[in-house]
């Protein structure tokens, strides 16, 4: 039976409870202040920074480690997956509430879920309501516990049969996954490709990779264009892709002042909201940077969420947000965004810049 701790809110969000007109927003993690912001899901300007506040330890666990995306559960809630913390939270739908660790029926054990990722709850097949979570794992590539996509139950969060197995398919680094046309794709880093399942977890086939498209260097988030098509951040190389549904390249977006995109969405206006370690960006497919909506190095991945709250304007009085380029090594960079200390170790033991 899984516990719900017994925590009261201290810093519970007053401006996500506030009355006010429904808006659809983006839900973004910044690990850099372990919060998560909401811009407009219309131009992507902000809503708020702090709808979901840091929740502090639970049971000695920092709940927020490094956030990384937010998922909308079955019924309802919202479930933060934390790629230090190793764990799934839970909070109400309107991010005032801090409901306890979801995942493994409310219990941290790092055997089986290790620096995960992204996630998705499935909404279609004899699953639906299933929470998968990208795993890397601390063991070598043979180990059960690494390079897989971990299955949640709906309702407690009890570990159920993998959805895919890094020996099924040859992920070796999930970092996303997404439902697409009746299927489950899978961004692989490890391997710079993005694979198909059923949504049973059956292995299909490649949906594309470097080997078609050189340019999908460390495929991070995926999101569905209003035209049906795949957008995908390749971090490493710095481009936005956009593929057809058979998985050819339909476009290639570079605002040329950005790089190291790691989440994407389009907005409403038809442009993209987009996450890079520098910032939050509204973008367009002929390469403009449109704004800058929020400087900093944590922002990461973007979950659409409809929200009961008051805007904040952008008064004349306030100086817009001016995001400073990432000067760090590139190495450096990509050791710390696979969540790598120096010696290859996990940073929950090795820690590099950044992380706390």
């Amino acid at each position: 039976m899984r516990l719900i701790p017994i925590l009261i809110m201290t810093t519970a969000c007053t401006s996500a409870s506030a009355s006010g007109p429904p808006q659809d927003v983006f839900l973004i993690p910044d690990s850099d202040s372990d919060t998560v912001w909401a811009f407009s899901a219309v131009d992507g300007s902000l809503v708020t920074n702090n709808f979901i506040n840091d929740p502090g330890t639970d049971g000695g666990v920092n709940v927020f480690d490094r956030p990384l995306e937010v998922l909308i559960a079955q019924d309802g809630t919202l479930l933060v997956v934390d790629q230090f913390s190793d764990i799934v939270s839970q909070f109400s739908s309107d991010g005032s509430t801090y409901l306890g660790i979801f995942s493994l029926e409310g219990v941290r054990d790092t055997n089986i879920m290790n620096n995960i990722r992204g996630g998705h709850v499935l909404t279609q097949g004899p699953d639906a309501g299933d929470v998968l979570v990208t795993n890397s794992g601390p063991f070598n590539d043979l180990a059960i516990s690494q390079n897989n996509i971990k299955r949640l139950e709906p309702s407690t969060g009890a570990e159920e049969t993998d959805f895919a197995f890094n020996r099924y398919g040859g992920i070796r680094g999930p970092f996303d996954v997404i439902e697409y046309n009746g299927e489950v794709l899978v961004a692989d880093e490890g391997q710079d490709k993005i694979v198909r399942y059923t949504l049973e977890g059956k292995f299909n086939e490649r949906f594309t990779s470097a080997l078609e498209v050189p340019q999908l260097d460390f495929p991070q988030q995926m999101a569905i264009a209003s035209n049906g098509n795949l957008l995908v951040c390749a971090f490493s190389s710095g481009f936005i892709l956009e593929f057809n549904p058979d998985g050819s390249l339909a476009g290639q977006y570079d605002p040329g002042t950005l790089e190291l995109y790691r989440g994407i969405a389009e907005l409403d206006n038809g442009n993209f909201l987009v996450t890079t370690t520098s910032g939050v960006f509204e973008v367009t497919r002929t390469g403009l940077v449109i704004d800058t909506e929020a400087a900093g190095s944590g922002f990461r991945y973007l979950t659409r969420h409809s929200i009961a709250v008051p805007p904040i304007p952008r008064t004349s009085d306030q100086s817009p947000p001016i995001a400073k380029p990432d000067t760090r090594d590139r190495a450096e960079i990509l050791r710390h965004e696979l969540g790598l200390g120096l010696d290859n170790t996990h940073n929950k033991m090795i820690k590099t810049e950044g992380s706390r």
